[in-house]
């Protein structure tokens, strides 16, 4: 659990210091996104929420916890047959969309930055690695057929919309 509490203390830093970082820029500079965006923001953070629901219910019921953030069983069916890291994404379009309701450009800007990079490394140099050795050549079989971060969006809404 520590390993996971860690993690968590990262990501909450890393998006705390964007929105400080991007609040002063925009204090300073004065760059408002148009009404739109907080509008498409409001929408982003509503398929996001739907996004890690399903995700989370999803490990709870076929993932076989030993605890919270950790699974000993590989789930490739449902939303996970869209993309392997649901969560991930969806953590990623709910910091995007608050960027968006907060309406400040450089708050938003570095908000989808930082969130994306931090994102992907952290698939690319942690999940990834960790789910091969997990799971080996079954991880392997998977990691062919379904795209890491990025779903195709007609699976991913069909999924995140049918009861688990």
């Amino acid at each position: 659990m520590e390993k996971v509490k860690k993690r968590l203390f990262i990501w909450l830093f890393v998006i705390l210091a964007s929105l400080v970082l991007g609040y002063a820029l925009d204090s300073i500079y004065g760059l408002i996104l148009p009404p739109w965006a907080r509008v498409l923001g409001l929408l982003g953070m509503m398929v996001a929420a739907l996004i890690l629901r399903t995700s989370g219910r999803m490990l709870r019921k076929f993932g076989k916890p030993e605890e919270w953030g950790w699974t000993t069983k590989l789930v490739t069916h449902g939303i996970y047959s869209c993309v392997r890291h649901p969560h991930h994404f969806g953590i990623g379009l709910f910091v995007t969309s608050l960027g968006l309701i907060l309406s400040g450009l450089f708050t938003f800007l570095l908000l989808t930055f930082t969130i994306w990079v931090s994102v992907i490394l952290f698939l690319i140099r942690v999940e990834e690695p960790e789910a091969m050795e997990k799971f080996g050549e079954e991880y392997e079989d998977y990691r062919r057929r379904v795209p890491m971060i990025l779903p195709n969006p007609l699976c991913l809404l069909r999924e995140i919309l049918k009861p688990i």
